[in-house]
């Protein structure tokens, strides 16, 4: 049974990323938490016809990033990459503490870079690998009062989508997967109150993940999960980027102080 690697794992997306590979693959689980991780790995081990392992790193920091792609690189069953870890957060930017912000762009991009470069490379060598870099629709949209986090995943957004033409020709496939609003503990630790918006824009993580998986068989190279989603990025392109950056602001219930 060939290895699948998830960061992020401990809950929402990422857990459920696991739950779902856990049926054909060994799966290693990456967050900062071992207690998280190993509560993960109960929950879900009993299903599972694979092994499954916590890894207990946190990747806003350089040295930890670089121990997980080494144990990458030395793992001649790895065949399969989530980079799903990652944290948003809420406010003016010039008001948010600047070391939390660079933190977000370590964990969000710098980590999801170098874990990327790693996988690829291996993947080569076998003419088969999987690779998911978990973007968002913040991606797609200005975000005020989200700055940082939607200029990360519009970076990851494009980032992934190059290295899927990229990778094509070796057998590898490689989405983007961009969620919307997804049950989790996501919005409680970015500080964003969940009743603020309507039920329907919500998905469970699960489906999110059933609708990456089954577009990742397909081999597309990006998937929005979600209808709703689907029509309100459809709808952005139409719209002129003055009224854009002004709706989203709405949206994303951005009050200047």
């Amino acid at each position: 049974m060939k290895n699948a690697y998830v960061t992020g794992a401990s809950q929402g997306i990422g857990k459920e990323f696991v739950r779902a590979l856990a049926k054909d693959y060994n799966v290693f689980l990456i967050s900062r938490s071992a207690a998280d991780l190993n509560k993960a790995i109960i929950e879900i081990e009993p299903k599972s016809r694979g092994m499954l392992k916590a890894i207990s790193l946190d990747l806003t920091k350089k040295k930890e990033q670089e121990e997980l792609a080494s144990i990458l690189e030395k793992d001649k069953d790895f065949e399969f990459l989530v980079n799903n870890a990652g944290f948003g957060t809420v406010g003016e930017f010039a008001s948010l503490d600047l070391e939390q912000e660079l933190d977000e762009i370590n964990l969000n991009v710098k980590a999801l870079v170098l874990l990327s470069h790693k996988a690829l490379n291996k993947f080569k060598k076998t003419g088969k690998g999987f690779l998911i870099n978990v973007a968002s629709i913040a991606g797609y949209l200005p975000a005020p009062g989200s700055a940082t986090y939607a200029a990360t995943k519009a970076f990851v957004k494009s980032f992934t989508e190059s290295l899927h033409e990229e990778a094509r020709p070796y057998g590898i496939y490689v989405q983007a997967l961009c969620p919307g609003l997804t049950h989790s503990d996501f919005h409680e630790r970015a500080g964003i109150e969940k009743s603020k918006y309507p039920s329907l824009l919500w998905q469970n993580a699960n489906e999110v993940v059933d609708e990456s998986l089954s577009a990742l068989r397909h081999n597309k190279a990006v998937c929005i999960s979600g209808a709703v989603n689907q029509s309100a990025i459809s709808l952005t392109e139409f719209m002129p980027r003055t009224l854009l950056r002004k709706t989203a602001g709405l949206f994303l219930k951005f009050d200047r102080k």
